[in-house]
């Protein structure tokens, strides 16, 4: 059963009766070439055990399980179980886990499943940015992830400086990974059509963080005060921040230390004056 046509999904749709939940961000792919790209994007081999994030129907589910040697499916909507089992009968090596990937531990799996070592999804849109933050932060494991996700978050997983799509989120990403844009995606690929465009974006992680940090979470902090307020300057912003508190004096010295003109904002600051300006600070 090849479910990437609008024949097939809304076949199974009808079967089931399903009611596509908004809130969950379930809008099913269609399109067999746009399948294609995700899956040869992520250079799977019988080697690999990959986790998915809300397979929906299934749709990628089966072209992954296809190519990877374990697949592991995490879905929020206990309602598609059903489905599942009928669109995935036949797959032994698929796990379909029924909770919250945004707390799930991918080290700690129910009945003793591998720990992941890439991730491929269509990310629902609603979860995609905290996800991949979380999942960067915790799970080292995860040496790839190809994902299709709105093209504002792609654009921002991309971002370089002194752009408007450069962020704390930006800096988040590039400090784990290479980051590239694959393709960008037509919302009309999808049942129901989502109300803005995708993208496909490939990261992958490096060995280690792109630069040396002392503290990683201060450094973060760092990071987002520079940006909490895009419109201030890097020193009224640091010395703004309700996380640092830290005095002019400290900033001044730490500015000076990475020549850092304190009139600049946070958004023109690259990844490695971050990192300066953390470790001064630190």
């Amino acid at each position: 059963m090849t479910l990437a046509t609008p024949q097939a999904t809304l076949e199974v749709v009808k079967k089931f009766g399903l009611r596509l939940e908004k809130s969950l961000g379930q809008h099913f792919l269609i399109d067999q070439n746009i399948l294609n790209k995700i899956v040869s994007s992520a250079y799977l081999s019988k080697s690999d055990v990959v986790v998915e994030i809300g397979p929906g129907i299934g749709t990628l589910t089966q072209s992954l399980a296809q190519r990877a040697g374990r697949v592991i499916a995490i879905e929020l909507d206990s309602k598609l179980k059903p489905v599942l089992e009928y669109t995935l009968a036949g797959y032994d090596n698929v796990s379909v886990i029924f909770t919250d990937a945004l707390s799930a531990n991918l080290r700690h799996l129910p009945e003793r499943l591998p720990i992941p070592n890439k991730l491929v999804s269509n990310l629902p849109y609603q979860i995609a940015t905290p996800l991949l933050a979380t999942y960067l932060d915790n799970f080292s494991e995860l040496s790839l992830y190809v994902i299709m996700v709105q093209k504002e978050v792609a654009d921002r997983i991309i971002a370089k400086p002194s752009t408007s799509e450069y962020g704390s989120f930006s800096v988040k990403v590039q400090f784990y990974c290479d980051v590239e844009r694959v393709a960008n995606i037509s919302r009309n690929v999808f049942i129901p059509p989502p109300e803005v465009s995708s993208a496909i974006v490939r990261m992958k992680r490096l060995p280690e963080p792109r630069v040396h940090v002392l503290n990683r979470d201060f450094f973060f902090k760092v990071v987002k005060a520079a940006f909490w307020q895009r419109r201030k300057t890097i020193r009224n912003a640091l010395l703004g921040s309700p996380e640092l508190k830290i005095n002019a004096e400290r900033v001044g010295s730490a500015l000076i230390s990475c020549k850092i003109d304190s009139s600049r904002r946070g958004e023109t600051l690259s990844i490695d004056e971050f990192s300066c300006l953390a470790n001064a600070l630190w």
